[in-house]
This record gives structure tokens, C-alpha cells and sequence, in this order.
């Protein structure tokens, strides 16, 4: 067993850690008193490794095994401590106040999860998404535990990260306290997340961003260095569920590293999920059509290809910052993901040009309006509420066109309120502003008048919404009922 712990010591990468732990777990009960002696250290890659260990022994018997030494006397300081940062980051076990007690330095628990922190960001930067959820599943005296020691750690890029999370947190005292923070750390790294947050954070709190980057620069922080980039972003259209997909494609004219954000905006939700690298190699990426050509991503299975659009830097970012402006106006918060990667576009701290991309709506009736939804990019634009195809089954593949109708005309009224109206005004605008993009000035004319023309009047007068839920009800008759029977439904008529 200590030769087998020995070599965990000894190992740095982490599926080959991985791999060991789970070779010493299966040894179960004997594994337990080298374990134990072996908590009272400082190396934070054992840490890591009695971390994965205690995961995969007997989770009832391990945890009691680490309380038992986390409240013993005899225990040392630095064994108690290391079995509270299993408890607590790797098993994600409650510290509470009895397992503290004698400690002597509260803050040490909260100053060694910082150190684990450091140590696994050093080979994983995404680490601190799992920091933070385990975070969010603790009391939220322990977020102020961990903001309390930070002061007191040596200067870490990762801690900076750490700060630059919270910072865009759902908290507003959590997120002030980070501002302060990083308006004391006098680094360029500091700098940096203050220019990125003072563009990605709600109104309230980007202005704190930007008083503590003057008051960092007045300190003698130098002004962080524009990295010049090439940027190629693709856009896809608005789907049918209000989903609009944006790939940041970056390339520093300096070196050959491609930088790769990936998100998904959708309305009226914002942010909903993003991915991405900060070096990302070139036969991961797609082949870059020209600004205002199509590039087609092919789906597995039956999916349909997703079709993206070539467009400017700076509409990509408007997107963004749009999608940013639903999560302000809800109280939300964008994904940890995005929280952690957007600074691949925002690090410069320059806002983006203001996008010009206006489209006069076309002179045109409201029925003109309703073929919008015949264009390709319009293809899974119907009505997907919850109920469709319950509501199909009470009209049956034999219903009168009459009913119908009234049905339509019904389902417009209840499910059709002022915010799910506004939500497809916004999507027909970011529609208009693609086609426009896409180089089809007349179909972008039509969006922007039947983005208009859904204010005109209530949504079961208007014949855009009418055929966007018949279209809605077609597609949950072919999945009720098969395609016969709604043929011969269509031919009774």
C-alpha cells in the first residue's frame, strides 16, 4: 500500500492519477491507515491524489474516517486540514461550523482550498467551474470564507480568474467585493479582468469595473496591451425555438494559436451554453468562407445541417452583448462557461464598433408577411410550445377547416402574451439583420416589416402568428396521426 501511494505521489497527469487511485481503491478497508497517515501533508498533488482515492472507497465509511480525523485532537493542524479539503471539494461534503471547531485559523480550510485550487487550474483552467459549483451547493458563509483569505494568498493569475468569476456572479455584495478586490491587485492580469468585466457585466456594476481599472492605471499598472487579432465570426440564423449560434474564430497576428469561442444565444433567455479554447489548432477549425458567405455544418443523423453566415467582428458582439441585456433585464446570469472564457473576445477592454446593420420593413401586406416562413432560413420556424399534439388529437385528422381555424385563432390569444410577442419582434429584427448580412435585401425587408406588423394589433389578427401555429399543429398531426392520415384529412377538405 505505501508503495502504491508512493507512485500516486509520484504522478502528474491527471487520467493517469486517476487510473491509480481507483488500483488502491480496490483494495478497500486496507487501504484506509496508509491513507490516514498520509493526510498530514502539504503537497497539494497527494492532496489531489488522496482526493480521487477517497472517491471511489466507500463513501459512508471514507467520510466518517475524514470527520473522525477533522475533529480529533490528536490530529495535526495540517492532517485536519487536508481531510476538510476532501470533505469538501472532492467529496463535496458540508463543512460546518463542529468540524471547524479548535482549529485555531478558520481561514487555513478556506486558504488550502485556494492553494488546491491554484495547483489543479495550473494543469486544467476549467477547474474553477467545478470550484464554483461545489461552492454553490455550500452555505454562503463559505463564499465569504473564501473571499475573506484571498487578501491573503501570494498574487495567482488563477486567484484573478477566481475573482473575475465571482465578479459576474448572481450575488451583488459576492460580485462588489471581487471588483474591490482586483481594483487592490496591481498586476496586469488584474487589469485585464477589469477590462473585460467593465464590457460583460450588468450596468450597475460595470461602472465599479472601470473606476478600479483608472484607479489600477493611476497606481502605476500599465494599460494591458491590445493583442492584435484577426477575427472571422459565423452566424447562424434565429431557429424556430429563438436560438442563434455565434462562433468567435481568433487568430493573434503574432503566433499561430486560434482562439475559439462558442455561443449559443437564445431568445428571450440570453446565454445558454458556450464552449471554447484559447489554443486551438487548425484542423479544428472550420474552412472560413468569405464575409457574407454561407458555411454548412452537417449533423448526425436525420438532423438537418446547421448553415452559418460569415459576418463582422462586431455584429458577432452585438449579438452578444444583446443576449447580455435579457439576462440584465431578468435578474440572470450567464453560464459559468461563458463567465470563465468570454475575455478571449472581450480582453482588449475595447467595446466593439456600434453594428450599422438597419433594415427598412418592405411595403407589404400582413398576409405578404406569413410567406416569410416559405424561406429555407425560416425551415423550423413553427410553434413548439408544450401541447401540440394533444391539441391535434382533440381536432383528429378529420377536422372541419372552421374549427380549425377558431382553434388557431385561440391558441394565438392564450399562449401569445405581450413578452412571447416582443420575444418574435426581436428574433424577425436579428432575422432581417442576418438576411440583409446574407446578401438578400428582400427577404430582410420582409422580416423587418413582420416585425413591425406584430405590434399592429392583437396576436389573432395577425396572419404571421396564425400560420407560424398551423405550421405548428401540421407538423403534430404528421407526428399523431402519419402522414396518410393527414393527407386524407387534407383531401376530406
Amino acid at each position: 500500500m505505501e508503495a502504491a501511494f508512493g507512485e500516486l505521489a509520484e504522478i502528474t497527469e491527471t487520467d493517469r492519477q486517476a487510473q491509480q487511485a481507483a488500483e488502491i481503491a480496490r483494495h478497500g478497508d486496507a487501504a484506509l491507515p496508509v491513507f490516514v497517515a498520509l493526510l498530514d501533508t502539504a503537497d497539494p498533488q497527494l492532496r489531489g491524489g488522496l482526493g480521487q482515492v477517497a472517491r471511489q472507497l466507500d463513501r459512508n465509511q471514507i467520510v466518517a474516517t475524514l470527520r473522525g480525523v477533522a475533529q480529533s485532537s490528536s490530529s495535526t493542524a495540517q492532517a485536519r486540514l487536508t481531510a476538510l479539503t476532501i470533505l469538501d471539494r472532492f467529496l463535496k461534503e458540508p463543512v460546518d461550523e463542529a468540524l471547524l471547531t479548535g482549529l485555531g485559523d478558520a481561514d487555513a480550510v478556506a486558504r488550502q482550498s485556494l492553494s488546491e485550487l491554484t495547483y489543479a487550474m495550473a494543469n486544467d483552467p476549467s477547474s474553477v467551474i467545478e470550484y464554483l459549483n461545489q461552492l454553490a451547493e455550500q452555505p454562503p458563509e463559505v463564499v465569504g470564507m473564501i473571499l475573506a483569505a484571498l487578501p491573503q494568498m501570494p498574487p495567482d493569475p488563477h486567484l484573478v480568474t477566481l475573482l473575475r468569476m465571482f465578479a459576474q456572479g448572481a450575488n451583488p455584495r459576492v460580485a462588489r467585493n471581487a471588483l474591490d478586490q482586483l481594483s487592490r491587485i496591481r498586476t496586469v492580469d488584474a487589469a485585464m479582468a477589469l477590462a473585460s468585466l467593465a464590457l460583460t457585466l450588468p450596468p450597475h456594476l460595470a461602472p465599479l469595473a472601470e473606476r478600479g481599472l483608472r484607479k489600477l492605471r493611476l497606481s502605476g499598472v500599465p494599460a494591458p496591451l491590445p493583442t492584435e487579432i484577426q477575427w472571422h465570426v459565423l452566424l447562424s440564423p434565429v431557429d424556430g425555438t429563438g436560438a442563434q449560434l455565434a462562433w468567435f474564430i481568433g487568430t493573434p497576428v503574432n503566433d499561430g494559436r486560434h482562439r475559439l469561442l462558442s455561443i449559443l444565444i437564445r431568445d428571450p433567455e440570453g446565454i445558454v451554453a458556450c464552449s471554447g479554447s484559447p489554443d486551438t489548432s487548425d484542423v479544428e477549425l472550420p474552412t472560413l468562407p468569405a464575409l457574407g458567405q454561407m458555411y454548412t455544418v452537417p449533423q448526425p443523423s436525420d438532423a438537418p445541417p446547421i448553415t452559418l453566415l460569415r459576418v463582422p467582428f462586431e455584429v458577432g458582439c452585438q449579438a452578444v452583448q444583446e443576449a447580455l441585456a435579457w439576462h440584465w433585464d431578468t435578474g440572470t446570469v450567464p453560464p459559468v462557461e461563458y463567465r470563465l472564457l468570454n475575455p478571449l473576445i472581450w480582453m482588449n477592454g475595447q467595446p466593439a464598433q456600434e453594428s450599422s446593420v438597419a433594415v427598412e420593413g418592405a411595403a407589404c401586406t400582413p398576409y405578404q408577411t406569413a410567406a416569410l416562413l416559405d424561406h429555407p432560413a425560416f425551415a423550423s420556424w413553427y410553434w413548439q410550445a408544450p401541447g401540440p399534439i394533444h391539441i391535434a388529437q382533440r381536432l383528429g385528422p378529420r377536422h372541419d377547416p372552421a374549427a380549425r381555424t377558431a382553434r388557431i385563432a385561440e391558441l394565438a390569444r392564450a399562449h401569445f402574451g405581450p413578452g412571447i410577442v416582443a420575444s418574435y419582434q426581436r428574433r424577425l429584427r436579428r432575422m432581417s439583420s442576418w438576411l440583409s448580412l446574407a446578401a438578400q435585401p428582400e427577404a430582410a425587408a420582409l422580416a423587418a416589416a413582420a416585425a413591425a406588423g406584430l405590434a399592429a394589433g392583437p396576436p389573432d389578427t395577425s396572419p404571421f402568428l396564425l400560420r407560424l401555429i398551423g405550421i405548428g399543429l401540421d407538423i403534430a398531426f404528421i407526428s399523431g396521426f402519419g402522414r396518410a392520415d393527414l393527407r386524407h384529412s387534407t383531401a376530406k377538405e
